[in-house]
């Protein structure tokens, strides 16, 4: 059996901490199988200098993931309250081997670039929002950008990189709308009101469901986000 990762392991206990709790209604789960034939973190990142031309930063291989297919599809139910989360991470190699989104998005060539050099690292699709993540992938970006898609309103570049982007949904565990506190938008605006709702509640639910994580930060960036 292949010895978890410090990374591998939040994640798991993240996906045990939905399951296991009685007030989270599970729609859907998988664990993750460990790919072993694809190799270790630098075997990986070998194998994608070589077949994409691209030299990630060896940084990123503290948070390498070997799971083939992670996901979970949740809500928690209360009164005035319904929170609903999805996340699905992929093997970065496998990401890298998929084209990028079939999008027909972007009215400027440089928003076709855009699309045409994202790979999806995590989707959505259980809940049927039409959103994803994804790296942006060029051979002179060492460390790819991260960027999240929503269908109805756009495309929004995150201020956090793959590593932070993981750790990040160990503690909103996928929910709803939680890419939004590190984008740059207003979270005020009329489209956005929802699910700045939504991240009100993830964060007085989840200080209760959840208290082993600190959520000071994320509260900040809701309130940076409001003003």
């Amino acid at each position: 059996m292949a010895v978890l990762t410090e990374c591998e392991t939040q994640l798991l206990a993240m996906q045990r901490q939905l399951t296991e709790n009685p007030q989270v209604q599970i729609f859907s789960v998988k664990p993750g199988q460990i790919i072993e034939e694809y190799g270790d973190a630098p075997e990986v990142f070998e194998k994608i200098s070589i077949l994409h031309g691209i030299d990630l930063d060896p940084s990123l291989q503290r948070c390498f993931v070997r799971f083939s297919w992670f996901s979970s599809h949740w809500r928690i139910e209360r009164p005035e309250i319904q929170l609903t989360g999805e996340f699905t991470i992929r093997h970065l190699l496998t990401s890298m081997n998929v084209n990028a989104p079939d999008i027909d998005w972007g009215e400027t060539p440089s928003e076709r670039q855009l699309y045409s050099e994202l790979r999806v690292i995590d989707h959505h699709p259980g809940s049927g929002t039409g959103t994803f993540a994804a790296l942006r992938i060029k051979p002179d970006m060492p460390q790819p950008e991260v960027w999240f898609h929503d269908f109805r309103i756009g495309a929004f570049k995150m201020d956090i990189d793959y590593c932070d982007y993981l750790a990040a949904l160990t503690i909103t565990k996928g929910t709803s709308g939680w890419h939004y506190l590190f984008c740059d938008v207003s979270l005020g605006d009329r489209e956005f009101r929802h699910i700045a709702r939504q991240l009100e509640d993830m964060l007085t639910v989840f200080s209760e469901l959840f208290p082993e994580y600190d959520y000071a930060s994320l509260r900040q960036r809701l309130d940076e986000r409001l003003r």
